[in-house]
């Protein structure tokens, strides 16, 4: 009699166990949830009413590179660039076939009568050129870090390259100061409308002197 209430209990406490294992989650869920990639977020910095998104690199110049695999590299001028000229009339930029050096000269703007020089921030072959930007320029104002990027290209330095350009901390210091310098250029008494809403207003060269356009984008462009 013993021996038969010990295998009765035996088979109550199998049922039982076998019931709660079924109810938890299955390993394999478990694991296959926990290795969904995740969408990138890439941070997004103002400084000085200028955009400075942090996934990027900038060369002093004020242009931007991002680099998309091994040996490529996405390029193009950043808010501060985009704000300053203003509404672009048209952009020459190199063709496809060119090789850049980083630092020099590398495409140009240009503003009515006015044209303005760009440094390129890596070095290497112009393997494609953003034809929507040289069709409407106005993208490179609105979207200078989207739709308005410039040039790719095949950068064999990239890694080289890219550590001698600007990131973090170093970056938002660098914009802060291109910012007290910008205000030391302008038209006396204008200084309070560099900012509308807490973003740099749209067109800064309409607070200099027209006089002095060359002269003022070529120091902040360092060309």
């Amino acid at each position: 009699m013993v021996a038969i209430l010990v295998v009765a209990t035996f088979i109550v406490f199998v049922a039982v166990d076998f019931y709660l294992q079924r109810r938890r989650p299955q390993p394999e869920q478990v694991v296959a949830t926990a290795q969904e990639p995740e969408e990138a977020v890439f941070p997004l910095s103002v400084v000085g009413g200028f955009k400075l998104p942090a996934h990027l690199s900038y060369h002093s110049g004020h242009t931007w590179a991002m680099k998309e695999a091994r040996q490529v590299v996405r390029i193009g001028l950043d808010d501060f660039a985009a704000r300053l000229v203003g509404h672009l009339d048209q952009i020459e930029l190199p063709a496809r076939g060119r090789w850049l050096r980083q630092g020099e000269h590398a495409w140009t703007v240009a503003r009515g009568n006015h044209r303005f020089e760009m440094l390129s921030p890596i070095e290497g072959e112009v393997v494609d050129v953003n034809e929507e930007a040289l069709r409407d320029p106005s993208l490179v104002h609105e979207d200078p870090y989207g739709a308005g990027w410039l040039v790719v290209v095949n950068a064999p330095a990239a890694g080289s390259n890219l550590k001698n350009l600007l990131r973090g901390r170093l970056a938002q210091r660098w914009m802060e100061e291109s910012v007290g310098a910008l205000h030391t250029r302008i038209s006396p008494g204008h200084e309070t409308r560099l900012q509308d809403g807490g973003r740099a207003i749209p067109d800064l060269l309409s607070e200099v002197p027209e006089a002095r356009w060359e002269k003022t984008v070529g120091d902040l462009f360092l060309t």
